[in-house]
């Protein structure tokens, strides 16, 4: 496998090089991006380990390559020309080179197939129907390296947030790439870029700063991963109050391959073991990176549980989805597929009965509901679906400023705890006994990440209180507090 390391290359090499990847990439893993993080520890972790080649940029690799490497497109990189390039070149097997670098392309003996500058609005209605089904990438020109290999790889169309009257509008370019279709990237604005890709029929997967995705879905664990598994807890009791930590934004693909594993405040942290936390977990994970999926099954320990990221296959919302029904039932199959019988759901204008479908399907268990803002509306409030619970989040460990500019002490670990102490402690007797508690991935960063939040609020809070997994808590809420 050719090794390149992609620090200090410019946007116009950085788009070559991704192009190169991604056609190399399409029936095996040959090119892969210097990173660091999980991808890193997934190299490390496979058997056998991948010889690596260094070469020093995206022409070595051209060249070693000739042979498997055809004409290019050209482009501009520094507006949304690069989309259109990047989204011919997967279809018909191109690379993307930047203006800048033609002359030197075609010093290389390389053939000009197209020029993408100036190319008129409504590109997708021209060119859409011959893009990758069930993908779409959304991702501004300002990224020419991140994920881009993936497009070229699946031959997937690239856009970002359609601005001129004759371009097809995200929903109706989901719509048309077919339900279900998996948005990979982001948007400038998260309401709007995930209601839009809902309406539409879709679901997004962060991931707008993804490297090696092409690379990565050929990557597969050398064996079935084993995870370490806790002995079941001894029953709540009188007295007792039972909360459960979950940690946000495991949805995002770029999170988990990239710093995740190695921030202290995350996976690395000197106190994972030794209490119970949930972290969401993208269950696509084991799809595009099942290497990398199964890196972090192993390496759990007995405290560490998963549950499926917002809204469970992708993140949408259940309300703003044509067929929320087809969509519960895609993704129950990919929970099932991760091995998660747990997820949350994250909606906007809806209610809790929305999910209904999502528990229809025998192997989810429960689902952890939030509104999109706040995440906590509905204060814990629990409903049934057949025998199972959708539990709204109860309280929210945040940073979260006020409009003076203060952060809101009842979201810092204090207060989450003086509220935990007045809840009543009888967990067979009142549903009010319960409390799912959100951490935000990206609070706390002074005090240590969200893992030191965690601590800081068990430290604090009363005695008697059990703190457990969020799938735990959905077992005994099952046992204890299901309608009979």
């Amino acid at each position: 496998m050719q090794s390149v390391d992609p620090a200090g290359l410019g946007a116009a090499e950085q788009a070559l090089l991704a192009s190169a990847q991604g056609l190399l990439n399409r029936d095996g893993a040959r090119v892969w991006l210097k990173a660091g993080g999980l991808q890193a520890r997934t190299l490390e972790s496979l058997v056998p380990r991948p010889v690596l080649e260094s070469v020093p940029g995206p022409w070595a690799v051209i060249a070693s390559n000739r042979s498997r490497l055809g004409p290019f497109i050209t482009c501009n990189v520094a507006d949304h020309s690069l989309n259109l390039a990047t989204s011919l070149a997967g279809q018909r097997g191109w690379l993307v080179v930047d203006a800048s670098l033609r002359s030197q392309a075609l010093a290389l003996g390389l053939h000009e197939a197209m020029d993408a500058r100036g190319a008129k609005p409504g590109a997708f209605a021209r060119h859409g129907k011959q893009a990758a089904r069930g993908i779409l990438i959304h991702q501004p020109p300002s990224k020419a390296l991140h994920l881009r290999d993936l497009a070229v790889a699946l031959g997937a169309w690239v856009d970002f947030e359609p601005s001129h009257p004759d371009d097809t509008p995200l929903a109706t370019m989901v719509r048309e790439l077919g339900p279900g279709t998996d948005v990979l990237g982001w948007g400038s604005d998260e309401r709007e870029f995930v209601g839009a890709v809902s309406q539409g029929g879709g679901w997004v997967l962060p991931a707008d700063w993804a490297l090696n995705l092409s690379a990565h879905r050929w990557l597969k664990p050398a064996t079935t991963p084993r995870v370490e598994s806790a002995p079941p807890p001894s029953p709540p009791r009188l007295g007792e109050r039972v909360v459960a930590f979950v940690i946000s934004d495991g949805d995002n693909l770029q999170w988990l391959l990239g710093r995740f594993t190695e921030a202290p405040g995350f996976w690395a942290s000197p106190r994972r073991g030794s209490f119970a936390v949930t972290w969401e977990l993208a269950p696509q994970l084991r799809r595009w990176a099942p290497a990398a999926d199964g890196w972090l099954r192993t390496t759990a320990t007995a405290q560490d549980a998963f549950v499926g990221g917002p809204s469970g296959g992708g993140y949408y919302f259940p309300h703003w989805h044509p067929d929320p029904v087809k969509a519960a039932h895609a993704s129950a199959r990919l929970l099932s597929e991760a091995g998660l019988t747990v997820t949350s759901v994250l909606n906007d204008g809806g209610d809790p009965g929305e999910v209904a479908s999502l528990l229809a399907n025998p192997g989810v268990e429960g689902v952890l509901y939030k509104d999109y803002a706040p995440y906590n509306r509905r204060r814990g409030a629990i409903t049934w679906h057949q025998g199972k619970p959708v539990v709204a989040y109860r309280y929210l460990l945040w940073e979260q400023r006020r409009a003076d500019g203060s952060l809101r002490p009842d979201w810092l670990p204090e207060g989450v705890a003086a509220a935990v102490a007045s809840q009543p402690a009888d967990p067979k007797g009142s549903d009010d006994a319960y409390a799912l508690i959100q951490v935000h991935a990206w609070s706390f960063a002074k005090q240590g990440g969200p893992m030191e939040a965690i601590h800081d609020t068990i430290q604090r809070l009363p005695p008697g209180t059990r703190v457990v997994t969020a799938p735990v808590l959905i077992r005994w809420l099952q046992e204890f507090r299901a309608p009979r």
